[in-house]
């Protein structure tokens, strides 16, 4: 299971990877941030992220379970296909927080 503060991974503007290597993980974090938020908001989505795990070196075909955890405020993401996994802290206020977001201002 991946445990990560996304604070770790990001630039000191807190907008983009801190380091080339983090590029593609930050964006499949991103998008998993934006979904949980966006649902607990009750902002639409276009769809579920897409599992990125490559087990056997085939890509895994599956749709992520993500979902926010309001008791410990991490999102927690899941495949059911090759049963990656994962909880996401750090999140809050960062430019893909949709809860704080100036189109979910009432």
């Amino acid at each position: 299971m991946w445990v990560i503060n996304i604070q770790h991974w990001l630039d000191e503007a807190k907008t983009e990877a801190g380091v080339p290597q983090l590029k593609l993980k930050v964006k499949k974090m991103s998008e998993i941030i934006t979904y949980a938020t966006s649902l607990e908001a009750g902002i639409p989505t276009d769809s579920t992220p897409k599992c990125w795990r490559r087990p056997g070196r085939k890509p895994c075909k599956g749709i992520l379970d993500i979902h926010l955890d309001p008791t410990t405020n991490q999102i927690h993401w899941s495949c059911g296909n090759c049963h990656d996994e994962g909880l996401i802290s750090g999140w809050q206020g960062l430019i893909w927080d949709m809860l704080n977001s100036p189109s979910n201002v009432h």
